[in-house]
Order: C-alpha cells, then sequence, then structure tokens
C-alpha cells in the first residue's frame, strides 16, 4: 500500500479536477464563451491610411478596446492586420426588453414621467414638499441707475456670471472724436444726466473692451458718476422645480439663565444644534433611471401649476433592457425609456462611438470670423477635407503646435492658438445633467473631467493668464474642439485651479454619454476609415456545431467499441482517460474565456477535435509498448514500467512536434486560424497532463492487481495478448 500511495494521490487528484469542472457546468458557474460564428455578431474592418506605424496602430486598438468594453460587448476580438484594425463584436444582436415585478411608489407627473421613487408612499408625499419652485435667471441686462438696459443686443447675457464679467470691463475713457457723441446718452440718475459741454472740458464715455461706447458726458466726473450707478439685472426668468438636498433641524430651546448667574457667566455656552437630516426627496431611489426635475417655465404659474400635479403613483413593474448575452443594460420605469435604451445598445450606434476619432483639443481663441467678414471667404479651414485628414499633415501630433482654423456654430470660423490641453491629459470624464443653482445658471448635459498633474498645472496657468484680460477681448475665450468642429468656447472668468473642468454644448444625453466613453477610453491617434461592416448569423455556424457534435459522438462510440473489443479492460482505461481529457479541455476553454477574453469558434472546435485524436495516439503507443514488453516474457506488473517510460518518451515527442506547430501558426496566423492554433497547442499539453496523471497510475495500478491481469477474458493479459508458450525441445 505504501508503493501505491502517489499512484492513488495522483488518481485522487484527476478525480478532484473533474468533480469541480462538472460541478462547475451543472452550476453553470463555467461556460464557454462563444466567438462570432457560434454566436454570431458584428464583423467590422477600419482601414489606417498607408504607411502608418504599427505603433500607433496598436495604440488605436486599445483605445478601442477600451469603448468597446463600455458598451458591455461580451468577450471581442479586435487585432491589426496589415494597416486594417479588424473588430469582431460576438454577441452584438439587438437587447430585448424584459417586465420585472417590481412593488414602489413613484412621484409621476400627468405625462408619466418620474422623478424617483420609493417603498412607501408616505415617504413619496413628503418629498413633494421637499419641492418648491424656482426662478433662474434666463436674460441679464446691464443697466442704468434708472433700471433701463444700456444695449439690448450686446449688453444682455444668458448668465449673471457673464453680465457681471461683462459690467466690470465697462470703464470710462475719452471720447475719439470731438465732435459731439450721435450716441443715445444714458441717465444712470436725474443728477448724473448730460451737461452741455464747456469751454476746453473734453467728452468722456462709458466704453467696453472692444472699444464700444454706450453714453458720453461732458466731464470724467460725470462719465465716473454714471459707471458708478451701472449695475445688472434680471430682466427675464425661467422657473424650475428645485428640491432641497437637506431638511433644516427644529431650533433647539436656549438655555436660560437667572440675573445672578448671567453676572458670574454672561456668556453660557450654547447647547450643540442637531445637524441637518437628508430631505425625504433625496432619499428616493433612483435605480430605474427617474428624469431630473423640470426646469423650462416660462412663468411662475405654469411651474407651480407642475408643481400641484405632482403625485405618488404605485407602480408594479420596471422595464430592464437585457443584452444578447444576458447582460442587464440597465431598468426604466416606462417601456419606451427602455426602447430608448436598447435603441442606444444597437449596432449602428456602436459603429459610431468606436469608429470617431474623438480627437479633445483646447486652444486659444484668436479671432472669430463671422460670414459677413469680408475676410471671410479667403480664410480656409485647417484639414476640412477627407483627403486632407489622411495625410501626415493632418495628423495630431503636427497641428498640436501649430494655429489652425476650425469651424463652430452659426458658420464662424475661429482661429486658434496651439493646443493648450488635449483628450490625452484627461484623466476621468462624466456625463452629468446640470441642474440650475445660483452659481450655475445653465442647464442641460454636460461632461465633467478631471486633468492629470501635468494637465492641470498647464491649465491653471493658461486660465490665469486669460483671466486677467480685459472683458470683451476674444483672445480671453479658451475653445473646446472635437475631431476640428468647435463645440464651446467659453470666456474665462477666473482662474481654475483644481484640475477640474466642464464642456458644454448643447449636449443630448447620448451625445454627452458618447463623448465622456471617448475620453475616458482616448482619442485615436490616427484617423480611420469604416471599410467593411458584416453582421455574421450564427446559423450556419451553429448548425455546423450541431453536425459536428454529432459526428464526435459516434466517432467516440465506435473508438471505445474498437478499444474495447481490442484492448479489454485497457480500453476502458482508454475512454475513461480521453472523457476526463474532453471535460478539463472544455473547462480550460470555459477558464479562458472568462478571464483571458478567449472566444470558443468553429476553428477552436476543429482544434480540439484534432487534439482528441491526438490523445487517443498516445493511449495505442503505451499500450502497443506494454504488448511488446509482455510478449518479450516479462510479466504484466514488471513490464508497465519500462513499457511506459519508453512509451512516454514517444509520445513527449510527438505531443512537442504538435505543439510548436501550434506556436509558429499562433504566431504567424491571423483571425480564426488563431483560435484554432490556440485550442490545438493547449489541448495537446493537456494530453501529457493525463497521460502521466491518470492513464499512467491506473495502468500500474491495474497491473499490481493479480485479479484484474487475470479477469478471464477482460483482464490485462487479455488486452495485450496472453504470454507466449514455452519453447518445446529438450529431454524429457
Amino acid at each position: 500500500m505504501r508503493n501505491t500511495r502517489p499512484l492513488w494521490i495522483s488518481v485522487i487528484f484527476v478525480g478532484v479536477l473533474i468533480v469541480g469542472s462538472l460541478t462547475g457546468f451543472f452550476t453553470k458557474t463555467l461556460q464557454p464563451t462563444l466567438g462570432l460564428d457560434l454566436e454570431g455578431g458584428l464583423s467590422v474592418i477600419l482601414a489606417a491610411p498607408a504607411g502608418t506605424p504599427r505603433d500607433v496602430l496598436n495604440q488605436a486598438l486599445e483605445n478601442i478596446r477600451s469603448r468597446v468594453d463600455a458598451f458591455g460587448v461580451g468577450e471581442p476580438e479586435i487585432f491589426v492586420s496589415g494597416t486594417n484594425i479588424e473588430i469582431q463584436l460576438p454577441g452584438l444582436a439587438p437587447g430585448t426588453i424584459q417586465a420585472r415585478a417590481k412593488d414602489q411608489y413613484c412621484l409621476e407627473d400627468p405625462e408619466g414621467t418620474s422623478y424617483g421613487c420609493a417603498a412607501d408612499q408616505a415617504t413619496v408625499q413628503s418629498a413633494i414638499g421637499d419641492i418648491s419652485v424656482t426662478p433662474v435667471p434666463k436674460t441679464v441686462c446691464i443697466v442704468n441707475g434708472n433700471g433701463q438696459p444700456l444695449d439690448q443686443k450686446k449688453l444682455c447675457f444668458g448668465a449673471q456670471s457673464l453680465a457681471d464679467s461683462a459690467l466690470q470691463g465697462i470703464t470710462v475713457a475719452p471720447k475719439a472724436s470731438a465732435s459731439p457723441s450721435a450716441s443715445v446718452s444714458p441717465s444712470p440718475s436725474p443728477s448724473a444726466s448730460p451737461a452741455p459741454p464747456t469751454a476746453g472740458a473734453g467728452q468722456y464715455c462709458l466704453t467696453d473692451a472692444t472699444g464700444a461706447t454706450f453714453g458720453c458726458f461732458p466731464g470724467k466726473a460725470g462719465a465716473t458718476k454714471a459707471q458708478g450707478a451701472l449695475s445688472t439685472k434680471v430682466t427675464q426668468n425661467t422657473y424650475c422645480l428645485t428640491a432641497a438636498s437637506t431638511t433644516a433641524p427644529s431650533p433647539a430651546p436656549t438655555p436660560t439663565t437667572s440675573p445672578a448667574k448671567a453676572k458670574k457667566s454672561p456668556s453660557p455656552s450654547a447647547s450643540p444644534s442637531p445637524s441637518p437630516s437628508p430631505s425625504a426627496f433625496s432619499t428616493l431611489s433612483t435605480e430605474d433611471h427617474p428624469a431630473p426635475l423640470p426646469c423650462s417655465f416660462g412663468t411662475k404659474a405654469k411651474a407651480q401649476e407642475a408643481l400641484a400635479a405632482l403625485t405618488p403613483v404605485h407602480a408594479t413593474q420596471t422595464f430592464c433592457v437585457l443584452g444578447s448575452s444576458g447582460k442587464n443594460l440597465g431598468c426604466y420605469l416606462t417601456r419606451p425609456e427602455a426602447s430608448a435604451r436598447q435603441q442606444e445598445t444597437g449596432q449602428q450606434h456602436l459603429l459610431e462611438v468606436i469608429g470617431e476619432t474623438a480627437r479633445l483639443e483646447e486652444r486659444q481663441v484668436q479671432q472669430i470670423v463671422g460670414p459677413t467678414d469680408p475676410s471671410y471667404a479667403s480664410i480656409p479651414l485647417t484639414c476640412a477635407t477627407p483627403e486632407e485628414q489622411q495625410t501626415p499633415s493632418c495628423g495630431f501630433e503636427a497641428l498640436a503646435k501649430k494655429p489652425v482654423v476650425y469651424m463652430g456654430s452659426g458658420g464662424l470660423k475661429y482661429e486658434l492658438g496651439p493646443v493648450v490641453i488635449s483628450g490625452s491629459e484627461i484623466t476621468k470624464a462624466t456625463a452629468v445633467y446640470q441642474q440650475a443653482t445660483q452659481t450655475n445658471l445653465q442647464t442641460g448635459w454636460a461632461v465633467q473631467f478631471q486633468l492629470d498633474k501635468t494637465g492641470a498645472s498647464t491649465f491653471a496657468d493658461i486660465t490665469t493668464r486669460l483671466a486677467a484680460l480685459p472683458q470683451g477681448d476674444p483672445t480671453k475665450q479658451i475653445a473646446i474642439a472635437v475631431d476640428r468642429k468647435i463645440i464651446s468656447s467659453p470666456q474665462v472668468v477666473g482662474a481654475i485651479t483644481g484640475g477640474n473642468g466642464v464642456i458644454t454644448g448643447s449636449f443630448s444625453e447620448q451625445r454627452a454619454k458618447d463623448l465622456a466613453t471617448q475620453l475616458n477610453a482616448g482619442a485615436l491617434p490616427v484617423e480611420l476609415t469604416r471599410q467593411s461592416v458584416q453582421t455574421v448569423s450564427p446559423t450556419l455556424g451553429k448548425q455546423s456545431l450541431r453536425q459536428g457534435i454529432v459526428a464526435a459522438v459516434a466517432g467516440l462510440i465506435a473508438l471505445f467499441l474498437y478499444l474495447l473489443f481490442y484492448y479489454r479492460l485497457l480500453g476502458v482505461v482508454a475512454w475513461l482517460g480521453m472523457s476526463i481529457w474532453a471535460i478539463l479541455a472544455l473547462a480550460l476553454v470555459s477558464i479562458a474565456g472568462g478571464q483571458f477574453g478567449y472566444s470558443l469558434t468553429l476553428a477552436g472546435v476543429a482544434g480540439l477535435v484534432i487534439s482528441l485524436g491526438v490523445t487517443a495516439d498516445s493511449y495505442i503507443v503505451f499500450f502497443e509498448r506494454l504488448k511488446d514488453e509482455v510478449r518479450s516474457g516479462k510479466t504484466p506488473r514488471s513490464a508497465v514500467q519500462p513499457a511506459f517510460k519508453r512509451a512516454y518518451r514517444t509520445i513527449v515527442a510527438a505531443d512537442s512536434v504538435t505543439g510548436i506547430a501550434a506556436i509558429v501558426l499562433y504566431v504567424t496566423a491571423v483571425s480564426s486560424v488563431k483560435g484554432f492554433a490556440l485550442t490545438l497547442g493547449v489541448a495537446t499539453g493537456l494530453d501529457l497532463f493525463v497521460v502521466y496523471f491518470f492513464k499512467r497510475p491506473t495502468v500500474f495500478l491495474i497491473a499490481r492487481s493479480e485479479r484484474l491481469v487475470n479477469l478471464r477474458g477482460f483482464g490485462l493479459t487479455s488486452g495485450v495478448a496472453a504470454e507466449p508458450d514455452a519453447i518445446s525441445g529438450g529431454s524429457r
């Protein structure tokens, strides 16, 4: 027993692996990831310009992979072939919408739009009490002392901060011409009205950074007084529904003191007041993607009407979008919202996101030229045509330190300086919906970003320098461009030193999320052109797989009957060994799919089938060698050791040749041939494992059992042929 202990340990070890693998299969924790031809999906080829360096293509490949991963596509296959990037996305079929039971109460308006849910109705009712109507400035103008706007077109703004900056930029300056001003002089106050000019007195005007005047006065004192009377005034509001995030605590009773004690302790210490508690609205669940509170009412009455219409509604189900692989892509309270999410994850939308270069640049504005400017037609755009964009001179590195001209909204041409901040310096980007507040008067979707250390330092330097420029100077703006298109050009009001920023540009929700995804993954370092797009159906692949499985089972049965007839008990060992090999091979494929992104394709199945034939050869080599040893006069017990030693050398040599061929094929081949080479190589290595840790100890243990060796018609001796007859001859 002592000599057989290592043999038993080896067999038990293999048995534990088999039990674990079968448990994983039955519990579905181990399942192979199917490839494009077995599951269906999308095949895309993106072409780079001729002569693109290999390292640039590899960087583009990694960025595309990050974008695909953000969509939750299972195990994509992305590789470089020449100057092409081939993308195979298995399982990218339209998602399905599944209605699920969920008992909750939601805060809804009459149109069915939900703004949050809770488990009980009382919480939702309390949340309504936390909502109020808040006016948000829509138009803010600079006005004189009488409250009249100085200039409706030039000095009215959509945000309080812009109006404040413009107000600070208005100064008192001498009038350029000695003739009386033709502009209408404002009346900042009754006492500041312009007086008749006196002899020798110059005229002074209220002037902004561009030189435009907004009223002139016969003396500097009058102009200065008019400037001091200027202020900002909200001339038009929009009304929003806003909810408090906390509720104020009830005031704690103030301890009283007697006059006598007051003399000794005139300043008694106040008792600590309780901290504010979260409001009921802030506790509402956002799991089912509720909508933000509305903020677009033209009058206060309409906003109050909308607030009064909010009611708790009993909801009994939610609609979840499931990908083709079963992954939950989000749950929504209404089917239309779920349908919109389903469309967002479709093939066409993914193609748009992964193929877009998404190169973000922030450049200082040098000049803005409108279509009415005489020089407009003579200013060419930088890299405007697709042909130019494919040339090296239009690459990011080539243009980073050069001035460029990009197109903005309204047909404006922006003359820009060198790149200040690029997308590569953004470490994190998040799509957010901005509610109107006192410090942020704009509502809508935006992208918040965070810069790395180098980018934060550069951004702080440039914003500090631009903040000191006078209001109205076009060079005070930083233009944000994505793929040579200006999406916004905000003015720098103050230095931004925290390394954080916000990109606005009238984004839709999906565009903001896509831009955040692209910024997180990184811009493509080269312009790619979509060469071909093919939707692959899994029907043919699954039919081939089904036919292959039927053929494999039939072949295994025939092989088992042959081995059983020819090798008897050893045939059973061979059949068990190949079954163990098949289970472990499938387990390895499943683990590789979950851990390393390997997808099983028809080519991979072919590799496994061929490896099964190699495994069968390993058993035959051993058994035939054992037969030779027994026929030479040895007993099965003494023959098994040298037989395995010699046979194993042959098996290792044969498997090594197959393994080397698989490695060479994997390194030199592309696409599905790599899957064939990978499964062939791994399965061949697995054959050596099963031969040494299962077949060797099992046959050794059988050879040491007299009962199994001499089992009538089925024993080891029967399997390797009877011992040779004694040589006749000699004297009696």
